[in-house]
């Protein structure tokens, strides 16, 4: 499917360009949390899904007027071969490449998607290794080893949060996740996502809007300059403003909810609004009323 890059969500990289979407199936976590077991926990077997080529792909994102192309739905680190191959023939067109990953991933893979990966959004699942043995299937260090490798190399980072009633969302984890996330860097774009009841955890409650409202201002008690609630249609919490003078500098305007069901037979759910218009008012990049770096221009 062709998505803005919002619906990833990216917010900080080339606003409003439009990616191929595409995914296959299979994670290297069991999160009890996944709102996408049906495609990260099955494989290809009884299935007739499309058999394609890197340039098959790369070709249609051309055709289709798509400026990037992203990896998604499932986690991308488990078919990061095929992504290499995709990205090598997609730069030939002029097209950048984008991971959804959960960055659980060994060095060694890390460090050959990022010669290729422009851009990277990590779903940081939670800030201890309780919460990732118990709840994932995982370590916590990984994910944060990938997220210090994707800054240094300079790629284009974004992290995700979603917040679970009573199990990630306790003041010291959430202190401790925005400490380390203002450490990495202050200008790391930051969504945070409202939990809602799903695979293993049906039977937790929603998260309620009080707690976002006041993770967000933990996140700006930390210093962070751009957090989102992310994922909604209502409010006006993705819009980005200037963190220094307050003006109005990239405006997005959802349109659609996201769809509850992931997959079902055909049919995949769009986690993040639509947006029916992307205005981005920087110049270059930067602030236009005070020139304040809002993020690096292509």
């Amino acid at each position: 499917m062709i998505d803005q890059i919002e619906k990833k969500p990216i917010y900080h990289y080339r606003p409003g360009s439009k990616l191929l979407s595409i995914g296959t199936f299979g994670c290297n976590l069991d999160c009890d949390c996944c709102q996408n077991a049906a495609l990260a926990s099955s494989g290809p077997e009884g299935r007739a899904e499309l058999v394609t080529s890197p340039e098959e792909i790369v070709s249609f994102a051309v055709q289709k007027g798509a400026q990037g192309i992203a990896f998604t739905f499932n986690e991308p680190v488990v078919w990061s071969e095929f992504i290499i191959d995709v990205a090598r023939s997609a730069k030939g067109r002029g097209l950048y490449i984008m991971m959804n990953s959960n960055g659980y991933v060994e060095v060694e893979p890390l460090t050959e998607l990022l010669e290729e990966v422009d851009v990277f959004k990590v779903d940081v699942k939670g800030f201890t290794d309780e919460f990732y043995r118990n709840s994932c299937g995982g370590t916590l260090s990984p994910v944060l080893r990938t997220c210090h490798m994707i800054k240094e190399k300079g790629k284009h980072l974004e992290l995700a949060y979603l917040i679970i009633p009573g199990m990630n969302d306790s003041r010291e984890e959430i202190e401790g996740f925005f400490r380390w996330t203002a450490e990495l860097g202050r200008d790391v774009p930051v969504h945070l996502y409202r939990f809602m009841p799903a695979h293993r955890l049906s039977h937790v409650r929603s998260t309620g809007m009080g707690a976002m409202r006041d993770a967000k201002a933990v996140a700006a008690s930390h210093g962070l300059r751009f957090v989102y609630l992310s994922g909604m249609v209502e409010g006006d919490e993705h819009q980005t403003l200037c963190p220094n003078c307050g003006a109005l500098v990239i405006s997005r305007a959802a349109k659609d909810a996201p769809e509850k069901v992931v997959y079902e037979g055909t049919r995949l759910s769009k986690f993040c609004p639509s947006y029916s218009e992307i205005e981005d008012r920087t110049i270059e990049g930067r602030c236009a009323s005070c020139g304040e770096f809002i993020y690096k221009y292509p």
